[in-house]
């Protein structure tokens, strides 16, 4: 080994060892006393009770428990609204985006907006516009003559989920939109002149050449929404849950993440909190690496 060589690992070293520890120190060492905690009876309502090993009892009462699956359905509902309308609208922005036309930049900038804003500001602003008694679409509809009266939009159950999905799509459809875009402008340019030469129209073009190539976008875009929507919290407790302190959680759009917050916080059973979040870490990681084994890896085969 070379002097110079030693001296390059030295500074690789040197360089990346703080970056490890601090990394270890904020996610390794939490999540590895996370699942410490979730094998043990700890319940913070009980700070006198012994700590005992309980092995995976926490996680087969999660389990075997209604509740647990019926939040799951909720979870999973959520995403089966959202990830469709997201990937359309992102899509179909990316699409126009990749087009030349004036002032496409200025456009760009606001189409990634509300991305940008957080969550809970999303749900907050939602919530006014869709607020039953000085809500804006309330005033927009009533405006325009498609309702005689003001509506309480978030009263009924049957539509909570709905107006859900809506809000997450709005708040996250930017991302989708920026990495099928970067997808797009990666296909060669030579595969569409010749497409066109031999005769191929726009939708035959799309099918052959553009969804094809996009497929490792799409398995990325499809990975990171499906953690995102299957992980909701903050839409829906600004949204629909009560968010001001000590109020109820709404049982209509209870996902897991509410039910965690609520083992955790409101119950403070933190060993059975723990568990789930291990439960829900384990379900989003098998989704994730479905789409990688089944869009990304094909899309990355061409």
């Amino acid at each position: 080994m070379t002097l110079r060589s030693f001296e390059d690992r030295v500074f690789v070293l040197a360089v990346l060892l703080p970056i490890a520890l601090l990394v270890a120190a904020l996610i390794y060492v939490p999540a590895v006393d996370t699942l410490r905690t979730s094998l043990t009876n700890r319940n913070l309502r009980q700070p006198n009770r012994p700590i005992e090993f309980v092995g995976l009892s926490n996680y087969q009462r999660l389990l075997t428990g209604n509740e647990m699956w019926q939040v799951t359905e909720r979870s999973l509902t959520v995403v089966a609204l959202t990830l469709p309308l997201e990937l359309a609208l992102g899509l179909g922005v990316a699409l126009l985006l990749n087009e030349r036309f004036p002032g496409r930049g200025i456009v760009r900038t606001l189409v990634i907006l509300p991305w940008m804003l957080p969550p809970v500001v999303n749900g907050f602003l939602w919530g006014w516009l869709l607020n039953g008694e000085y809500g804006a679409l309330n005033g927009l509809l009533y405006q325009f003559g498609l309702i005689d009266q003001y509506r309480f939009w978030l009263r009924d159950p049957a539509s909570q989920l709905t107006w859900v999905a809506i809000v997450q799509t709005w708040t996250r459809f930017a991302f989708p939109m920026i990495i099928l875009l970067a997808g797009l402008q990666s296909i060669p340019v030579d595969l569409y002149d010749a497409a066109e030469v031999d005769g191929a129209g726009w939708l035959a073009r799309f099918r052959f050449i553009t969804f094809p190539f996009l497929l490792p976008s799409f398995a990325i875009a499809l990975i990171v929404e499906f953690i995102a929507s299957f992980q909701i919290f903050d839409v829906i407790w600004t949204l629909t849950a009560g968010g001001q302190t000590g109020g109820a959680i709404n049982p209509g759009t209870k996902t897991l993440m509410l039910y965690n917050y609520e083992l955790v916080f409101r119950d403070l059973r933190i060993a059975v909190g723990s568990a789930l979040s291990y439960l829900i870490m384990l379900m989003s990681l098998a989704v994730g690496l479905f789409f990688v084994v089944r869009l990304y890896n094909q899309g990355t085969k061409r």
